[in-house]
């Protein structure tokens, strides 16, 4: 593998890692992912269209 080939496989390894910590430590999901919306239109118009079926927004209701 390239240099280029081992950087990209260590960054995708850390976000594996990391989503995976975030989900089995129990962390709050941020509240920008809780909106339909993108968080570029809840900027711009404080909007906030809540999300059905997400695992964490229903545990926390």
């Amino acid at each position: 593998m390239s240099r280029n080939m081992w950087i990209l496989a260590v960054l995708i390894s850390v976000l594996v890692i990391a989503s995976i910590y975030r989900e089995q430590s129990g962390m709050k999901m941020p509240d920008h992912l809780n909106c339909k919306e993108s968080m570029f239109e809840q900027m711009f118009t404080d909007k906030c269209t809540p999300r059905t079926g997400l695992k964490k927004l229903q545990q926390n209701k």
